[in-house]
Parts: structure tokens; sequence; C-alpha cells
């Protein structure tokens, strides 16, 4: 079947198939860069632009708060005995860590705490296992902890990049998703996150997806009745690193 569809999907078909599309409308084919993009107004830039720092943060808690995210913030010198706590706290029995390298640990203060968290068992989402294995792991986490980029105030959401050490996977099958993000990933917009991200890709960053993460699974159904966990963790914890 795969090797049907690679012959389906080659170029000389699409062209052919847009071809036929461009002659039904009666218009000549076209590229997007004949169209650029105009902006009807710079609201996406002006969004919570006048805000201080503190402001900003004030804002991405109750932000994040309004969609049942937890928000916790703590230096980088207290991470490992938060961690530590919260596991107890919870009663955590499988825990579930990105692959990350020992520099990326330390950066925060957690590459001892990474090897000794004080959990029963650990996982680690790595790309020598293989898929399965991973959602597996992931599967059987009671707690994933994990590395955010970037706070958007207007929206209470962290992002993540899909990458080798910590898949999507990651991010919605453990039940309960903790989540790392340096105080200076905190952003006013989706659109300054965006362009930051534009920036990094430009500069070699390689990456399938970029996760936009709004707390806990939150689905409705058409009464309108709350219903947390059904697509993804039950709990999400935002972990502000305040001097990073």
């Amino acid at each position: 079947m795969t090797s049907l569809l690679d012959q389906a999907n080659n170029k000389d078909n699409r062209e052919q198939f847009l071809n036929r599309i461009a002659k039904a409308a009666g218009r000549p084919r076209h590229a997007l860069k004949d169209h650029p993009f105009k902006p009807l107004n710079t609201l996406p830039d002006d969004l919570l632009a006048d805000k201080s720092p503190e402001e900003l943060l004030n804002i991405a808690i109750k932000n994040s708060e309004s969609v049942n995210a937890q928000v916790v913030l703590k230096p980088a010198a207290q991470l490992a005995d938060f961690l530590t706590a919260y596991a107890k706290q919870e009663n955590i029995s499988h825990l579930l860590l990105p692959n990350n390298t020992p520099e990326e640990w330390e950066k925060y203060g957690l590459m001892e705490w990474s090897k000794n968290p004080g959990v029963e068992n650990v996982a680690v989402w790595s790309d020598k296992l293989s898929r399965q294995e991973n959602e597996e792991n992931a599967n059987q986490a009671d707690l994933a902890v994990g590395m955010g980029d970037y706070l958007i105030a207007a929206t209470g959401t962290v992002t993540v990049i899909n990458r080798s050490a910590q898949g999507r996977g990651f991010d919605y099958l453990p039940t309960r998703l903790l989540l790392i993000v340096p105080k200076s990933g905190l952003v006013k917009s989706t659109r300054e996150a965006v362009n930051k991200y534009n920036e990094q890709t430009a500069n070699g960053l390689s990456t399938s997806t970029f996760n936009f993460i709004s707390g806990p699974s939150n689905s409705g159904d058409i009464e309108m009745e709350l219903v947390v966990g059904v697509h993804g963790p039950v709990e999400c914890t935002y972990l502000i690193v305040e001097d990073r």
C-alpha cells in the first residue's frame, strides 16, 4: 500500500491534478508568492505589548489556571527538592523522563535528581527504543517530567518541540504532565513564540511538530459538561524556573 501511495503522490501526478483544478476553475495556476499575506491589523503584535515582565507573569498564571493548569514558581536550586516532594505527595510509582543530555539537566541543577528521582520505576523516552516501547512506558507513567520552551501569557499555553529525547506521546499519554519552563521563555502571544521558533528554524532547528499545550486534556460534550483527561493528562503543571 505504501509503495502505491508513493507512486500516486509523485510530482507529475500532483501537477496534473492541480492543472485540472485550475482548468475547471477557469483561471491560471498561481503560487502563494504571487499573493503575499496582508494582515488586517497589528493585533497579534500589539497584544499585551504594554505589559511589564511581572505583569505578563501574573497574566500567564491567571490564564494558565483558567485552563486548569497548576503553576509553580521555583528557583533552579529548589527544583530537585520540589520534584522529589511532588512525586511523594502524588504517590508516583512510574516516572517518565526525557533523554536529556547532561548539559540540559545541569542547566536546571537536576543532573543528580535525574539519576535518583526517588521513584520506584523510572523510564526514559529514547530514540533507542521502538515507538511502541516508548508509548508503553508513557502510558504506564503516573507522571512525566519534561521540558518546555515558551509560556504564552495570553493563553496559558506551554510550547514544546517534538524531539528524539521527548516525543509527542511523552506529553499526552502519562496521567500527569509537569513541564519545566524557564522564566526567560515567557512571551506575550502565540505570534511571539512562533517568531522565535522561526528564528531557531532558520538557524538549524529541525523538528516534525511544534506542540502547544494548554493545561490538561479538557473536553466538553454538547451539554458543555467539562470532562478532564479523555485525550491527554488528567493533571498538568507548569514549573516556572525563576532564575533561568
